[in-house]
């Protein structure tokens, strides 16, 4: 499934990522993520997590194959879930400076909404950073209200009111 316009848009905002995934049982695993690359196809992104502060996130991915990735705006709620394949790759040093980007972003924004920076610093950290590389499959809108829950794109009567 490829990015719209519009989801490109959002994606240039400050936002905060928690990823989603399961075991080989199906037991959940979630955990924070701490930066992200869209590739230029427009279907895959590279998602960013600390492996030292989420230790289960890296064997659910290897073992199940899927995660789900939800961003959403701190300033405005405003978020999406991204699902699909994923995979594992190397870290590189870019993956490190997207990091950093993001977590400046993101501590930005909470700050400017009142959350003290010294609380916002255990949240975010790039330690032992480990990228899942996500070919999207499906898109879910996650901004509270009528919409929440359905496929990116489609409408309903209550969105449509």
């Amino acid at each position: 499934m490829r990015l719209d316009d519009r989801l490109l848009d959002f994606f240039n905002r400050p936002l905060m990522c928690i990823i989603a995934v399961a075991d080989a049982a199906g037991r959940p695993s979630a955990g924070r993520g701490v930066g992200f690359h869209l590739l230029e196809d427009g279907e895959t992104v590279d998602v960013i997590f600390s492996a030292w502060q989420w230790p289960r996130l890296e064997p659910c991915i290897r073992q199940n194959g899927r995660i789900a990735a939800t961003f959403v705006s701190p300033s405005d709620y405003v978020g999406f879930q991204l699902k699909g394949a994923a995979a594992i790759r190397e870290t590189e040093e870019p993956d490190l400076d997207r990091a950093d980007r993001f977590m400046t972003l993101a501590t930005d924004a909470l700050e400017s909404l009142g959350v003290p920076r010294r609380l916002i610093g255990p949240w975010l950290t790039a330690r032992d950073a480990r990228v899942a590389r996500l070919a999207i499959s499906e898109i879910y809108v996650q901004t509270p209200g009528p919409l929440a829950g359905m496929l990116a794109g489609e409408r309903s009567d209550a969105g449509s009111r």
